[in-house]
């Protein structure tokens, strides 16, 4: 069992598959230069075993790459990526 990863820049997705099937998946929106990780998802059955992490750092990775400004509206990725709870459209200059 393979784990591997896409991202689809037309869907503004990155997809976490095993044996071509999504089993986890990451969405988000660009506006002004800004990147927004807007949800999360991991199949149940694979949670805890940091493929959301994962997720989360190819898009980093994406946006450091791209020369975007990351915040998030997903709760889970403001937590993996240190942005304050309280104010989750803080930024994280890349």
């Amino acid at each position: 069992m393979t784990m591997y990863f896409l991202h689809n820049r037309c869907k503004c997705r990155f997809s976490a598959l095993i044996d071509a099937k999504e089993v986890g998946y990451l969405t988000y929106t660009i506006d002004n230069g800004v990147l927004d990780i807007t949800h999360t998802f991991v199949d149940p059955s694979l949670r805890g075993q940091g493929v959301a992490k994962e997720l989360v750092n190819r898009c980093d990775a994406f946006c450091k790459k791209e020369g975007l400004i990351v915040v998030a509206s997903c709760s889970y990725a403001a937590k993996a990526l240190g942005i304050e709870q309280e104010n989750p459209s803080c930024r994280i200059d890349q």
